[in-house]
């Protein structure tokens, strides 16, 4: 604007009335099109991931989405986007995902695994006597890349599950050595190809979301999230009753095998005087435990059990003498 107005002052008034109108035509074109390259500037977005999942016919689709700026000059129906690869312009076409998104089907030289690109937009802007070519790149400077990877997963078979489920995993590039990993605690898991894995769900707090990674020689790979939702553990008998010195026997079984670690089942009670309470786990692979009670003092209370992944249990106890 301030160009304008120094322009006025010094030339735009002494000229006579039709070079008036030629020479504000043609300033205001001038700057209609200084707009629309700041305005596309910010209105073109890359859509091309850094990373493509490499596939049987070694295609790529590159993408980018331009916006148009209807209102600044420009003639409708006039963007020409290409992107330019290893130096040689391909025009690219609209996509079907939408008006404002182009895309150009890139086949990979044989033995390639990476390429680097750049896009150039042309575009028409109205001029006083007819439209002139105009073109922005992207980006300004430099170059964009992307490469081909042969070892990812692309899916768990479920997002979410109790402790001891199996879960499988879809992907490529798969070894035996592998190890999944949820919220960082290492899993029992199976090696069936290069293209499927399963875990079994380890003991882990119910009710919250953790990052599933699978680790091996060829590096890691991030699969998402996964959701420990809370199970069910059943408990026989439902009421305890034992004498003071005697035993009682308590078999606690779950849906699921225990995971590679086992699992923990901790027993507390609120008379810790009247029965003597052992250290439980379900060993890995089994469905079940069985835990011998030592009545002591008597008394009536609850024993208390919790167990990572499976809602809380209350077993009424009574100790005679």
């Amino acid at each position: 604007m301030e160009v304008l107005v120094v322009y006025l002052k010094s030339h735009y008034w002494n000229l006579p009335l039709i070079m008036k109108i030629k020479s504000f035509l043609s300033l205001l074109t001038l700057l209609l099109a200084v707009l629309f390259l700041a305005g596309c500037a910010k209105a073109v977005k890359n859509l091309t991931p850094s990373e493509f999942p490499e596939n049987p016919s070694n295609i790529y689709t590159l993408s980018v989405e331009i916006r148009e700026k209807k209102d600044l000059g420009v003639v409708k129906d006039s963007l020409r986007p290409k992107v330019v690869i290893d130096g040689e312009s391909r025009l690219m076409s609209r996509s079907t995902l939408g008006d404002n998104i182009w895309d150009y089907e890139y086949k990979m030289p044989s033995g390639r695994r990476n390429a680097v690109y750049y896009f150039d937009i042309e575009y028409e802007v109205y001029g006083s006597k007819s439209a002139r070519t105009k073109s922005i790149t992207l980006p300004k400077d430099g170059l964009l890349k992307f490469t081909l990877v042969n070892r990812y997963a692309v899916t768990l078979d479920a997002k979410r599950g109790p402790v001891g489920s199996k879960i499988g995993l879809i992907g490529r590039g798969f070894n035996p050595s592998d190890q999944v990993f949820v919220g960082g605690q290492l899993t029992n898991s199976e090696y069936f190809s290069p293209n499927a894995l399963s875990f079994f769900v380890p003991s882990l707090p119910a009710g919250n979301p953790y990052n599933v990674s699978i680790q091996g020689e060829s590096g890691e790979i991030i699969v998402g999230s996964f959701r420990v939702d809370s199970a069910q553990m059943q408990v026989l008998p439902s009421n305890v009753n034992v004498v003071s010195g005697g035993r009682a026997t308590l078999i606690f079984s779950i849906p699921n095998e225990a995971p590679a670690s086992g699992l923990p089942v901790e027993i507390t009670t609120n008379i810790p005087d009247s029965v003597v309470l052992p250290e439980v786990t379900i060993p890995a692979g089994s469905n079940s435990v069985s835990v011998p009670l030592e009545g002591g003092a008597p008394g009536i209370g609850v024993l208390y059990v919790e167990t990572p992944g499976y809602s809380a249990l209350e077993v009424p106890i009574s100790v005679s003498q």
